[in-house]
């Protein structure tokens, strides 16, 4: 659970990263919010579809994929980025711009005290958004700093995965059973419509 004393070191960090100049905060940067909502809208759509095609027996023919196709993990993915966008989109509308470092924390920290400190956010949808975070650095086994760049990789490989008259079925390849996968994807895409929603109307109050 979300603390007063999460609150306190993210305010203390949000110091350090404007000293830093990994957060930067100008009026100009309210230009970005459209770029990040629409960003956030098509991570959401290509989740939703990616749980189709996981799960639906037609779309996997339709699609040209092979029956035992599934892509779960990446449901989960999509769901976080989709998460992350929204998240920018509300803090470019305070004139706020993360750097490429460290920027999935910086993020959180920023949600932490811009959002929930003042009660514009729900402690239970900052939780969320950390939930299914800590699910794809786990599912990837990667640090913080590494996510964007191995997201971008990944896509890339996704792409060309699809790309090849879907052969295989690509490089997510984990220990972990079906069911599993299709329980937590659901539950990421569920949480990311509800933090998008919620997100969607501190955008756009005036």
């Amino acid at each position: 659970m979300i603390a007063d004393k999460d609150i306190r070191e993210a305010e203390q960090n949000l110091k350090r990263y404007f000293e830093d100049e990994l957060l930067k905060k100008n009026p100009a940067h309210a230009q970005f919010v459209k770029f990040y909502v629409n960003n956030s809208k098509m991570s959401l759509q290509l989740s939703s579809y990616l749980l189709k095609l996981s799960t639906d027996a037609e779309t996997k023919k339709s699609a040209g994929f092979p029956e035992d196709f599934e892509c779960l993990l990446w449901v989960i993915v999509t769901s976080y980025y989709s998460m992350f966008y929204i998240a920018n989109a509300a803090m470019a509308k305070l004139g706020l711009k993360v750097g490429e470092k460290i920027a999935h924390k910086i993020t959180q920290d920023v949600l932490l005290v811009y959002f929930i400190k003042n009660n514009r956010l729900a402690k239970s949808l900052l939780e969320d958004y950390k939930t299914t975070k800590s699910e794809v650095l786990g599912l990837m086994n990667i640090g913080e700093e590494e996510l964007m760049k191995e997201f971008q990789v990944k896509a890339k490989e996704l792409i060309a995965t699809f790309g090849h008259q879907r052969e295989r079925r690509g490089e997510f390849q984990y220990d972990i059973t079906k069911t599993a996968k299709e329980h937590v994807a659901l539950l990421s895409l569920e949480r990311a419509k509800n933090f998008i929603q919620e997100m969607t109307k501190i955008i756009e109050k005036p």
